[in-house]
């Protein structure tokens, strides 16, 4: 049982029940050992003055932006990140190691940051690397050009807005391409903004994109968590005849993750988020 309460989502276990198991302590792990040898594993020559200044970035970071819930520096986010830099470098193997690692650390970590933190992560980001100007946006030309076409087919206006904080893209454009970068290397991703931000457009759109671009249907599986209890969601136990009843949620995954389906499938809790 991992018993760090701090951590978002977890819960103290009481004390009766905590007696009943032995503790071991655990040791934080050193977060440069990993990046040093992840990076010198995909790849990369200059991994140890690389990883120092990864490891510089998201200790300052911690400390000076804001403290917000879904924030998150810890080793999910680091080896999701590893895990890009390496496919970066397959990719790009004719350029230099400090451009592919500052364009990576930006573009993987703008789209989470509330407004405020943006100009002081990027100022964090060009101290790290004083002798690199920004690199451009990564360019999505098939995606971009078949997102300009479902629009079109859907009377949508392809607003892209001003650009955005070190030629990032900005508007509506902008949150799609941060959706799709986002959803190459997670599989749990919160989107939230306000009534009429354009949330579901950007489901709605960026899964028939994908399907022209990939030529895979994705399809979306939509239910509100509020609407029932959470027993009803995930499964409960019937206390008298102590029979299984499987949740909502859990048909719902159980059907979308089977292997054999042609198509993929979006579970999307469609609703308010609680605050944690």
């Amino acid at each position: 049982i991992t018993m760090n309460p701090g951590y978002a989502g977890r819960q103290a276990l009481p004390e009766n029940l905590k007696a009943l198991f032995r503790g071991v302590m655990m040791m934080v792990p050193n977060f440069q050992i990993i990046k040093k040898v992840k990076l010198c594993s995909v790849g990369y020559s200059q991994y140890e003055m690389l990883s120092f200044k990864f490891f510089v970035l998201y200790d300052t970071c911690k400390l000076q932006l804001s403290n917000q819930k879904h924030y998150d520096w810890g080793l999910r986010n680091i080896l999701s990140v590893l895990r890009t830099m390496g496919a970066s470098k397959r990719n790009n193997m004719d350029k230099p190691e400090s451009y592919l690692v500052y364009q990576t650390l930006r573009d993987m970590n703008l789209s989470k940051l509330v407004a405020q933190d943006v100009p002081l992560f990027l100022s964090i980001l060009a101290d790290l690397f004083p002798s690199m100007s920004a690199p451009p946006k990564a360019e999505y030309p098939d995606m971009e050009q078949a997102l300009m076409e479902e629009c079109e087919k859907d009377g949508k206006i392809f607003y892209e807005g001003p650009e955005g904080s070190e030629g990032t893209r900005g508007g509506w454009v902008g949150k799609v391409i941060q959706l799709y970068e986002t959803t190459k290397v997670r599989h749990g991703i919160m989107l939230v903004g306000p009534t009429g931000g354009g949330k579901s457009t950007i489901f709605y759109l960026l899964r028939r994109v994908l399907h022209k671009i990939m030529d895979l249907q994705h399809r979306a599986c939509r239910f509100n968590p509020k609407a029932i209890r959470a027993q009803q969601m995930y499964g409960e136990v019937d206390p008298v005849s102590q029979e299984w009843t499987t949740g909502v949620f859990a048909a719902m995954w159980a059907k979308a993750c089977n292997r054999d389906n042609p198509y993929n499938t979006w579970i999307t809790a469609d609703g308010p988020v609680d605050a944690i």
